[in-house]
């Protein structure tokens, strides 16, 4: 009680002078810099990167996570084709915050063959934003950073009432087909905007020309209305449906038939003028995930005996009231937002796919995970070449699980029948259905020019919080027979607390462009997925978690040189370090130094470019389960993989791309991996072999 008053104060004496009337005039002009763009991504602002979907120069891609790895800096895990999950500075999941057009949409796959990134086909978005590392308090406790899949609807004016964009894409080595559709009507006073997309790829094959299990479908449409009765006022109104079917996954004991989604959104954007506010936003959004995994609809079961089936839930409400001011030199944002997630999942076995009727675990027992969240940033205008940035950010938040002294009716095996309850008293010795936790985060970011407005020196200070999820807090996965394959949640996990701290530059002039950063992440009580390793008096090496301290280190560097107007190479690096200093060991799953280089030639309407990916091996790993957490799956090789690509635009809008994936055929796979579906086994999955794609658009 004494923290939320203190915390109230705190954000009264910050706001007063932002609710007054602005006596000093109007804001000051805040020098940008020119973008530099490393292959599809522009570069303008510190650790900040957009993608423009319109502009890509790259070929068709599987779903969100598989275009953010297009990134620099931006890794993955996969278990198939479709559900790559994103990796940022060595953290994934929700250290990651992931919004879909203003829309938190947590994975209803307990096993993550669903992540938010895989609902976010690229060519049903107009952009994408990825800010790295803790620079805003404005979306929540994500460390690791933040990832926006935005759609930018441009008003209508009276000389044109439509605009459109239709295309397809063809992947060759997964016989992988893509169409989409985007079009919008309106005038000065609103709009109508429909949007399509159809996915749907076979299984692909590694270098080696073995079949990888990945074959995948998906449908999406989305509707959105628009008001403009003028040009300071916006609302939206939107509905999204996608339907991913029959999913196959290599690196899973099990496929998903189905999973859908619904999405039902909100938007407001109102200019005023109340005192020094000038803009107010809303958002609310409702997302509806209904997925199913089991391991015979779409292969044959290990044993005839054991079928196993698994549908899931996960429902989130969330909603963001902002308030943009000005006053004097500073520049602030101010609101309250709420999010509001449950999750249940139920196993289920049988003898035959007809009597998948035995409740075995209940995986997600009724979880509920709810946020309220207050939270301030200001920028300060100190000089014409100088900024200051500082934000707070106060987080109430509350977890249950309803269903936890449910008892399963499975009968079969010497350990069957265990509730959620009775697996948290052996692992950690007492059970919880309810936990409260009030966390507070901050950030202080310092930006100075240099060599005339060129050059950018920045640096950011910053405290971060992430609470434990439905799975690390919640998972009550029991085994009849194999006790060291249990995987059980820790209700009473600590939440994380990231301190870190980034210094950076960047440079553009005529003939180079240069942005790089370095950063240090101290994180007590990161939360660890480890094994039990006798500690419980079951002693068994299920599969649980724990707070340990822990701390990331790395660095970016993106390099370009311009040597004519057309021609350009880039040069980028990206390389973090983990340790778990609590047991002296890596932090598992850990992306190896990658290096890429690229070549372009761009004149007129064509453009031809080149691209060559290297990882390093990677040997710090976490591979044992009997003394680690085993989450690596081996010590990877490294690789070198190389791509062509080019484009050609006609007067008339239509445009053509083509290229060729892993030129040289190359078998590799990425370090990251991700657990075999309720068996704990790590399973790496190797990547496409080489693959012939190409897309056409029009746009109009």
């Amino acid at each position: 009680m004494k923290k939320t008053l203190m915390l109230s104060v705190v954000f009264s004496l910050w706001l007063m002078p932002v609710l007054a009337d602005d006596k000093a005039g109007k804001k000051e002009t805040i020098i940008k810099m020119e973008t530099i763009i490393v292959e599809d991504t522009q570069i303008s602002e510190p650790a900040k990167s957009r993608l423009i979907i319109s502009e890509r120069a790259k070929g068709p891609v599987t779903d969100g996570g598989d275009l953010l790895t297009t990134i620099p800096g931006i890794f993955s895990a996969r278990m198939g084709g479709h559900g790559v999950d994103p990796v940022i500075r060595g953290q994934s999941q929700n250290r990651l915050n992931i919004l879909l057009d203003g829309a938190y949409v947590h994975g209803g796959c307990p096993n993550r063959m669903d992540p938010p990134s895989s609902y976010g086909p690229s060519e049903t978005f107009d952009e994408v934003e990825v800010i790295k590392g803790s620079q805003t308090v404005q979306h929540g406790g994500g460390s690791g950073g933040t990832v926006l899949f935005k759609r930018n609807t441009e008003r209508f004016t009276a000389e044109k009432w439509y605009r459109g964009r239709v295309g397809s894409g063809y992947r060759g080595n997964a016989d992988g087909r893509e169409g989409f559709a985007d079009l919008a009507v309106g005038n000065t006073q609103g709009y109508v905007r429909i949007i399509g997309n159809y996915d749907k790829s076979e299984n692909y094959d590694d270098g080696d020309r073995h079949s990888v299990r990945s074959a995948y479908e998906v449908a999406t449409g989305n509707v959105i209305l628009g008001w403009t009765p003028d040009n300071e006022t916006r609302v939206e109104l939107g509905y999204e449906a996608t339907n991913t079917d029959d999913v196959l996954f290599a690196g899973s004991g099990m496929d998903s038939p189905y999973t859908l989604l619904d999405v039902y959104r909100l938007k407001f954007d109102r200019s005023l003028s109340f005192g020094a506010v000038q803009k107010v936003s809303g958002r609310i959004s409702f997302t509806d995930v209904k997925h199913l995994m089991d391991n015979y609809s779409l292969r044959t079961p290990p044993m005839a005996n054991m079928h196993m089936r698994a549908p899931s839930i996960s429902d989130t409400l969330s909603g963001r009231l902002d308030f943009e001011a000005a006053h004097g030199n500073f520049l602030t944002n101010f609101g309250i937002d709420y999010q509001g997630n449950k999750r249940d999942a139920v196993r289920y076995r049988g003898n035959s796919p007809t009597k998948v009727i035995t409740s075995q675990s209940f995986l997600w027992p009724d979880v509920t995970l709810q946020t309220i969240g207050l939270y301030g940033e200001s920028e300060w205008l100190m000089s014409d070449n100088r900024r200051m940035k500082f934000g707070l950010r106060y987080d109430h938040v509350r977890a249950t699980a309803d269903k936890t002294d449910r008892t399963p009716s499975d009968t079969m095996g010497p350990l069957a029948k265990l509730s959620a309850s009775g697996l948290y008293s052996i692992y950690y010795g007492r059970s919880s259905t309810s936990e409260i936790e009030n966390n507070i985060g901050g950030m202080i970011h310092f930006e100075q020019d240099y060599l005339q407005g060129k050059g950018l020196f920045y640096t950011t200070l910053s405290r971060s919080v992430r609470t434990a999820d439905a799975t690390e807090r919640y998972m009550a996965s029991n085994n009849n027979s194999k006790e060291s394959s249990r995987w059980v949640g820790n209700p009473f996990l600590e939440p994380e607390k990231h301190y870190q701290i980034e210094i950076g530059t960047q440079l553009k002039t005529k003939s180079w462009g240069f942005d790089s950063s370095l950063y240090y992440d101290r994180v007590s009580d990161f939360i660890l997925r480890t094994r039990d390793h006798g500690a419980s008096a079951a002693g068994n090496n299920a599969t649980i978690y724990r707070n340990v301290s822990a701390y990331l280190i790395g660095g970016e560097m993106s390099l370009k040189r311009y040597w004519t107007d057309h021609l350009s190479s880039g040069l980028s690096i990206a390389y973090v370090y983990g340790e778990n200093l609590r047991e002296d060991r890596p932090l598992a799953q850990i992306p190896p130094l990658e290096v890429s280089l690229t070549t372009d030639y761009k004149k007129s309407n064509w453009s031809v470019g080149s691209k060559l990916r290297m990882m390093n091996n990677q040997s710090r790993v976490d591979d044992d389960t009997l003394t680690g957490s085993g989450l690596d799956a081996r010590k990877t090789p490294g690789f070198a993989v190389t791509e062509l690509y080019g484009s050609y635009t006609f007067d008339m809008g239509a445009r053509i791309k083509l290229g060729v994936d892993n030129i040289f055929n190359k078998t590799y796979a990425n370090h990251l991996n991700l657990s075999n579906a309720f068996d704990v086994d790590q399973v790496q999955v190797n990547e496409p072999g080489r693959s012939i794609w190409v897309t056409m658009d029009l746009t109009f």
